[in-house]
């Protein structure tokens, strides 16, 4: 039996399609047909990694000495690991694809092969055109065969990035969208796939897509300052109101009124029990104003609503749809909470029952 022959029978056990040893071998589909068909041989270099990449030993497939896996392996993430060190680019990408074919499969690797070409390639874009659409083709086929071949959800995700950024660079945002579709929704990272998507759209779906990403993104964070039990709620609840007043300059808050209410109401908290009798009930009056006009979006006249503010302007949202946990409205939840102990010495005040009846 020759070479090819125990090739050809070997990729057929380990259910591999030629085209798929050529990838993971960075060689051309039509090398691994003349193998197979006995008009040439593969180089002395492949011959370790066809073998592993087979599952067998080199003595079975042409009798060459076994490199030990795991030194191999830490010589090569040394030397790589160094590259940044260096800043050598040529460097890393000769070790990356060192690593491809002597551990033919390995998924990170590849991927690693796959970033480390398409980086290289941006940098020539403007001197060398040519050179850059021929390595950014390489690199989208070194993606494809990552994504299509790794069950690695970071792995996975990692190569729908890079893929999506080269061909959305080449204008084509319809076919990098179906990779989006790919990137896993385990993957601990919320918002990438959402600017992914992004950049497969254009004119006024892309500028509404990325305002409610961004509208979302503020959601968010005002959430982590004014719920999450952050300890100095004085600094926290500055820091919601400067967010809030930056990005909303025209105070067209809409359903952003719901968290400015509860802000003020808590600097109202913090300053009533400093005795700041005054701030307080200015503070109080404020966050009435605020759920008042929440509630008259939400329950009052519900319907749509549009931004003005230059970051929204234009996003529309519909208070029809909004989830209700109960029938009472924000400013009732405010003269509840109003009944606290630290507004005791309030209580009586002329401005405190004018806001709370």
């Amino acid at each position: 039996m020759t070479i090819g022959e125990r090739i050809k029978e070997l990729r057929k056990k380990k259910d591999l399609t030629q085209e798929k040893v050529a990838d993971f071998l960075c060689v051309s589909y039509q090398a691994v047909s003349k193998w197979e068909c006995g008009l040439s041989s593969p180089d002395l270099a492949l011959i370790i990694p066809l073998a592993r990449l087979l599952g067998v030993t080199t003595d079975e497939l042409l009798g060459a000495t076994p490199v030990e896996s795991d030194t191999q392996r830490e010589a090569l993430e040394a030397a790589y690991k160094k590259t940044f060190e260096t800043g050598d680019i040529y460097d890393r990408i000769r070790v990356s694809e060192e690593a491809v074919r002597a551990l033919p499969g390995d998924m990170r690797w590849l991927n690693r092969f796959a970033w480390d070409v398409w980086s290289n390639a941006i940098d020539t874009e403007i001197n060398y055109p040519e050179a850059f659409e021929i390595e950014r083709e390489k690199a989208i086929k070194l993606f494809d065969t990552v994504i299509q071949n790794t069950d690695e959800d970071g792995e996975k995700a990692h190569a729908v990035t890079g893929i999506v950024q080269c061909l959305c660079g080449k204008g084509q945002k319809d076919e990098a969208r179906k990779y989006v579709e790919l990137y896993p929704e385990t993957k601990v990272d919320p918002f990438q796939k959402k600017h992914l998507l992004s950049m497969c759209m254009s004119g006024d779906e892309q500028l509404r897509f990325v305002q409610r990403c961004l509208h979302d993104k503020l959601y968010d964070l005002i959430e982590a300052l004014v719920w999450d039990g952050l300890w100095d709620r004085a600094t926290a609840c500055a820091a919601a109101e400067g967010v809030l007043k930056a990005m909303i300059p025209d105070e067209n808050y809409l359903d952003h009124h719901y968290a400015m209410s509860h802000v003020q109401f808590r600097k109202a908290e913090l300053a009533a029990g400093a005795g700041r009798t005054d701030e307080a009930l200015e503070l109080l009056k404020d966050a009435m104003y605020h759920a008042e006009e929440y509630d008259r979006i939400d329950t009052g006249h519900p319907g749509v609503y549009t931004y003005t503010a230059p970051l929204f302007k234009g996003l529309t949202l519909d208070s029809r749809q909004w989830c209700h946990t109960g029938t009472g409205t924000l400013a009732d939840d405010l003269a509840f909470m109003s009944r606290r102990e630290v507004f005791d010495g309030l209580r009586e005040h002329p401005a405190f029952l004018e806001i709370f009846g």
